[in-house]
């Protein structure tokens, strides 16, 4: 078979065809500043600087991940807190200093942002790297997810996880209003960049099973998450990175449910965490979705490079024949201060054993 570019590769599995090799996808944020020597806080406080440190790092090993913009503490700059840029040592990403909301009265004051003038907050930047992306033919990938992990943030953590018991009501009201917030963004992108030029990035950890039981993902996570992807079927959008991250192997009948209710003709890239079987990604999605390796990040960062394609295979051989098409990952970020040797581990372990006859 004639060997195919990166968009060939990935068009090639979005359309539901077979590609030459399996696409490798290796969840790179962090790691891209180290790699081309960008300052990591600076990969995050200047979208331009982030999309050129992604890019050249896309280039560099040739995996199929376009840039894109994000970070698990989105929420609070957004709404008028403040975050502190990983600029220090041992730093990897973004981190709140002043959430927005430290009361029920902050919660019943507090404003969603609009994206009529300057956009708030990370979407500034976020916007830069998809005009960049856009312009080149790949992607604008926007974070508008998730609604319960953002607002576990916009509140000071520990607060809004009693609240969840003592004061649900409120709990209710703050997510309407990071909802809205994720709305308004997804409403922004499509209209400056088209809807077919747009894949919104869905996931957070705050849901995970060791923190949240399925009865209380039901009542505080479903509905906002439903509310976000109606309006992705809404305005048309192709494809969602949808990436439940942690131990969620209790909620997977509520996101089977969410497939189900919605019936949208577009993809889902799943991407569970390490502590998902790929078979069971496959016996609830891969009848119509794309399915997403989940090799063990720390694996990645500490193991061998022997080791982590050992890894890889074992990912590749138990997915790369999901009926809908399969996607070389790990099963949360790539470890920022990884050594390349890993990254190139990945792509040989694709090169070798992901092929398609």
């Amino acid at each position: 078979m004639a060997r195919m570019t990166s968009p060939e590769r990935m068009g090639a599995v979005m359309m539901g065809e077979k590609p030459d090799r399996i696409p490798v996808v290796p969840f790179i944020l962090g790691y891209a500043a180290q790699i081309t020597g960008v300052s990591i806080g600076d990969l995050y406080a200047d979208g331009d600087k982030c999309f050129e440190a992604m890019f050249n790092s896309m280039r560099l090993h040739g995996y199929e991940q376009t840039p894109m913009y994000g970070y698990a503490s989105l929420g609070p700059w957004e709404f008028g807190g403040e975050v502190m840029f990983p600029y220090g040592k041992g730093h990897s990403a973004p981190s709140v200093t002043k959430h927005p909301v430290m009361s029920i009265e902050d919660i019943e004051n507090l404003e969603v942002p609009t994206f009529e003038k300057e956009l708030p907050g990370g979407f500034k930047e976020a916007d830069k790297v998809a005009k960049r992306c856009v312009a080149m033919g790949m992607p604008a990938t926007i974070q508008t997810g998730s609604t319960f992990t953002a607002s576990s943030v916009v509140a000071e953590t520990s607060l809004f996880l009693k609240w969840i018991f003592k004061e649900p009501k409120a709990v209710h009201m703050l997510l309407d209003k990071v909802s809205d917030m994720f709305v308004n963004a997804l409403e922004y992108f499509a209209e400056t960049y088209g809807p077919e030029h747009c894949m919104p990035f869905d996931g957070g950890p705050v849901e995970a099973n060791t923190i949240l039981s399925p009865k209380q993902f039901k009542e505080f996570a479903y509905p906002y998450m439903e509310k976000l992807h109606k309006k992705i079927k809404e305005l048309g959008m192709p494809a969602v990175l949808m990436h439940p991250c942690a131990d969620q192997n209790m909620n997977i009948p509520y996101y089977v449910e969410l497939r189900k209710k919605l019936n949208w003709e577009g993809r889902y890239f799943w991407l569970f965490g390490p502590e998902t079987p790929i078979q069971d990604q496959i016996d609830n999605f891969g009848d119509h979705d794309i399915i997403c390796g989940n090799v063990d990040p720390p694996s990645i960062q500490y193991k061998s490079y022997e080791d982590v394609v050992r890894l890889c295979k074992e990912n590749i051989e138990a997915g790369k024949d999901s009926p809908n098409g399969f996607v070389l990952a790990p099963g949360c970020e790539f470890p920022p201060l990884a050594p390349p040797i890993k990254v190139m581990a990945m792509m040989d372990a694709a090169e070798k054993y992901g092929r398609y006859d």
